[in-house]
């Protein structure tokens, strides 16, 4: 019997396990985003002090990376790990893709990611303690590994979406792979907006301060936030053009047909919302207020950071990694260069009941008795990465997507001509035996006839009559 290195499907009922990475994701950005963007800014402010002779920046700074030792460097250690395990267990054979075509990338990328946490404690308890010149050379340094750290890891993102040519299946070279169609758009994109992060939260970091620093030097610093944020915002809407412009055509469709206009909206109003702040506080600098800063900079996640990345992994459908492997774990196509094989052929042979080492015995041969059954394990093992499958609520509905279909030829004569012969480019094609299509109409058809919601458990039925029970 042909078996498949498939892992266990991690299967999470309603909101599914890639809104539960795409959460735990918009906070690692956040921190991230927050602390690569200050680690430029506060440099560049440590320069102008030790330059223009303004010891009370200095101040300032401080209080700064107080900040980011608090909230970037404590949330950000936390979460980062958290993406790994969730996205490891969500989809391992992506993953594990991704660790064998950049491994030694994400090697780098810890080292600099180590030195970078390291610095910033330097930094923090060894300023005022030893001679400016020396403070801001480690200052520089610090703000040079965080952004390798962007540098390298916007690479490995760019490759989930797409190589953005066909050159790395046949050389599979890393640099092939690293420095992709989308790279430079998408890293010059990320760099740009993590300005106006870093410039939000520093002039709401500012605003505390006022008292404490004489006001020519408190004008000073609001308005080069300010200018590092205007140019932030300008140039990063500039680079999101032709980062666009370089998305493969099923992502095109998608941003354009798919995305919902409440994801995109958020977004176009947030954007605005911050280059309006920061002119305002350029022409006025004593305007800058806490409670006006500091709200816009959580309105940044919420509107900005959390629909940004659910948009970008949705982006990436039908695939998790560089347009071979589907949301679903499926090795849809052929990589000469690394002896990697298609999948499709042999599941639809064999059968994907038949082929994962993880499915019940009692379901990989379907019977009258366990076809409600087989059929909900096929909509778990194909459908759970983008669909709630067995639910009228949460990620895209196989309730409400399959609403009125209680006839399971209907289904089933739906699902082959739309899934089958000519699925959507953002969907990954249905697979699998005719036998399996027909158990999974019959599910669909029999959840939908149970108000379109039904238990996530999967049971092997004892009899046809157990089956029709469940």
């Amino acid at each position: 019997m042909d078996v498949l290195g498939f892992y266990p499907m991690w299967y999470v009922p309603t909101i599914g396990s890639g809104l539960t990475i795409a959460l735990i994701a918009s906070i690692h950005v956040m921190a991230s985003h927050t602390s690569v963007g200050a680690s430029i800014l506060l440099a560049y402010l440590a320069t102008k002090a030790y330059k223009e002779n303004q010891p009370q920046i200095y101040n300032y700074i401080k209080k700064y990376l107080l900040g980011l030792l608090v909230f970037s460097y404590v949330s950000g250690s936390i979460s980062g790990p958290g993406i790994w395990f969730s996205a490891t267990v969500v989809n391992p054979r992506g993953i594990s893709a991704l660790i064998h075509n950049f491994v030694w990338v994400w090697a780098a990328e810890w080292i600099w990611f180590v030195a970078e946490v390291t610095l910033v404690y330097i930094l923090f308890y060894t300023l005022g303690r030893i001679d400016q010149r020396s403070w801001l050379r480690l200052a520089w340094t610090f703000a040079i590994g965080s952004w390798a750290t962007m540098y390298i890891i916007v690479g490995i993102l760019s490759f989930m979406l797409s190589p953005g040519h066909e050159k790395w299946f046949e050389t599979g070279n890393i640099l092939d792979a690293f420095y992709n169609k989308n790279y430079f758009p998408h890293l010059l994109e990320r760099t740009s907006f993590m300005f106006a992060i870093a410039g939000t939260v520093g002039i709401a970091i500012a605003s505390l301060m006022r008292k404490e620093i004489n006001e020519k030097t408190y004008k000073d610093i609001v308005k080069t936030l300010s200018y590092w944020g205007i140019g932030g915002t300008v140039f990063g809407l500039m680079f999101f053009a032709w980062y666009v412009s370089t998305l493969p055509q099923r992502s095109d469709i998608i941003l354009n047909n798919v995305i919902p206009i409440y994801l995109k909206l958020p977004i176009m109003v947030i954007i605005l919302l911050v280059l309006a702040n920061f002119l305002w506080t350029a022409i006025r600098p004593t305007a800058a207020r806490f409670w006006m800063a500091y709200p816009i900079y959580i309105l940044i996640f919420f509107a900005g950071i959390y629909p940004e990345e659910k948009i970008r992994e949705t982006l990436r459908k039908p695939y998790v990694a560089g347009e071979f492997i589907w949301v679903n774990q499926i090795v849809s196509r052929d990589v000469p260069a690394k002896g990697i094989k298609s999948e499709v052929p042999i599941i639809n042979e064999k059968g994907l009941l038949t082929v994962n080492p993880f499915v019940p015995e009692g379901l990989k041969k379907i019977t009258p008795e366990n076809e409600i059954m087989a059929g909900k394990a096929v909509a778990v093992l194909q459908c759970s990465g983008c669909h709630n499958v067995t639910g009228s609520t949460g990620l895209r509905p196989f309730g409400q997507k399959f609403a009125g279909m209680t006839d399971p030829n209907a289904v089933y004569n739906f699902l082959v001509s739309y899934m089958r012969e000519n699925h959507p480019p953002y969907m990954p094609k249905l697979t699998g035996t005719d036998q399996e299509i027909k158990a999974l109409s019959a599910y669909i058809a029999y959840m939908i006839s149970k108000g379109g919601s039904v238990s996530a458990k999967i049971e092997v039925p004892k009899s046809s009559a157990e089956a029709i029970r469940r």
